[in-house]
């Protein structure tokens, strides 16, 4: 696929469902292939989707009390 067409596809799908692309750095001691996997793991993403909403939760409440 040409560059161009995937960057189109790429706003067109973030205008849809927003999403954001983080790096995360492979922990020490652990398993490359292992480490890799996790991006298609389900119960991962899930995961991360799940520390994301507590996360901006918190820093909600927080930022309120800070006021």
């Amino acid at each position: 696929m040409p560059k161009k067409f995937e960057e189109i596809q790429g706003e067109i799908e973030k205008a849809i469902i927003p999403y954001i692309t983080v790096k995360i750095s492979m922990p020490e001691e652990v398993d490359k292939e292992e480490f890799l996997e996790l991006e298609k793991d389900e119960k991962f993403l899930q995961a991360l989707k799940d520390f994301t909403k507590k996360w901006l939760k918190r820093k909600k409440t927080t930022q309120k009390n800070n006021v």
